[in-house]
């Protein structure tokens, strides 16, 4: 849920950026969301393969 949100901010803030209403808050959020969103990808990627990804690794 949280990663679906982060990805409707990011995808609002790209698409004022793209129009044109460009300034620093603007592209500050796009960092910050981007990062956010990666994180957040990471963490369920890390919970969903992390048992799977240990029994290959022995």
């Amino acid at each position: 849920m949280q990663i679906v949100a982060l990805h409707r901010l990011l995808d609002f803030a790209v698409s004022e950026a793209l129009a044109g209403n460009m300034d620093d808050s603007v592209l500050e959020g796009v960092v910050i969301l981007t990062r956010m969103v990666g994180r957040k990808v990471s963490l369920v990627a890390n919970r969903l393969l992390g048992s799977e990804a240990s029994s290959r690794d022995d």
